[in-house]
């Protein structure tokens, strides 16, 4: 399949604010976005006629036979709603994070999804970033060694959401890389927060996971911090693998050779730029999304994998009380 083409299979997007656009403009891109909706008519009226495409209801997109699937970027606490209505109409799903605000709303559209025999993904987008993907494959390739430490620094001066809170917001993304290496949940969760903006929750989190084999991992994440940074490292008995997605391609990854000995000295090495083609995360996630229409095979992030994220994010929220 041209990589760029969709091979026919018709796509509805379901909002098309300020992430949605990019979302529109990758699918149309590719060929496969069919219609929009957005329920601020001015922003309908304005992507539809860029694109110059048709402003379907909600109501005409879930009863419209031709439309494969559903591409969900809508605020979250909508996705639940309006996922559970494009499965019952047989369409296949793709909800941008979060995939739900609460896992039991998570475990019913995953039943449902089963039940109808549909694709049901998350946009767990950073899994589909080629810099995380170099990474993950020299994980397996024994670069670092075993897995002592994982940490994963998602900060900025960013939007204070309504609907959600930075658990949802900013973590998702960085849980769903740390399940993506450790492939097992962790045990345990100590977490502290920061309360000033929000009405739902933290303004700021600080977590750390417990896994197997003594493996931890820590997460930062911050919507009022005056300046940015995203940053994922890898702590291995062989060195580190850090993924900075502020820096230009050419220094996304890198690897520091340096470790720690068992007597606590320190064996410092240079780091080493690691060589990444450059993509477009959203765009590799469409095609993921297509893919599995297509195919009939389950996604990198299916709903299984959501299950597993949302998991994670209801016991943050439970030790938040």
């Amino acid at each position: 399949m041209d990589l760029d083409k969709s091979d026919n299979i018709k796509i509805a997007l379901i909002g098309c604010g300020n992430w949605g656009k990019n979302i529109a403009r990758n699918l149309s891109e590719m060929n496969a976005l069919s219609c929009i909706y957005d329920p601020h008519s001015n922003i309908s009226k304005k992507i539809s006629n860029d694109l110059e495409l048709p402003n379907y209801s909600l109501k005409e997109i879930f009863s419209n036979k031709d439309i494969d699937g559903i591409v969900i970027a809508s605020s979250a606490d909508t996705h639940i709603n309006i996922a559970k209505q494009a499965l019952l109409n047989n369409k296949d799903v793709l909800i941008e994070k979060p995939f739900c605000l609460s896992l039991s709303d998570a475990k019913n559209i995953s039943d449902l999804a089963e039940e109808k025999n549909k694709v049901l993904m998350a946009g767990h987008l950073l899994n589909y970033h080629n810099a995380f993907i170099k990474m993950k494959n020299l994980i397996d390739q024994d670069k670092i060694g075993s897995i002592k430490n994982i940490r994963a620094h998602r900060l900025a001066l960013g939007l204070v959401r309504q609907n959600e809170s930075v658990v949802y917001d900013l973590a998702a993304h960085d849980i769903s890389m740390i399940l993506s290496i450790t492939k097992i949940l962790p045990t345990n969760l100590q977490v502290q927060s920061i309360h000033h903006n929000s009405n739902l929750g933290p303004d700021a989190i600080s977590v750390k996971l417990s896994f197997n084999e003594k493996v931890t991992a820590l997460i930062n994440c911050d919507w009022m911090c005056p300046y940015k940074e995203h940053r994922f490292s890898v702590i291995g008995t062989k060195g580190s693998l850090i993924f900075d997605d502020t820096r230009d391609w050419s220094n996304k990854l890198t690897f520091n050779p340096s470790i720690i000995n068992e007597d606590n000295t320190i064996n410092f090495y240079p780091l080493e730029k690691i060589k990444v083609n450059e993509n477009e995360p959203l765009k590799n996630e469409l095609r993921e999304f297509i893919n599995s229409i297509q195919t009939r095979q389950n996604p990198l992030t299916d709903h299984k994998e959501a299950l597993k994220v949302q998991t994670v994010m209801e016991m943050i929220d439970k030790k938040l009380g």
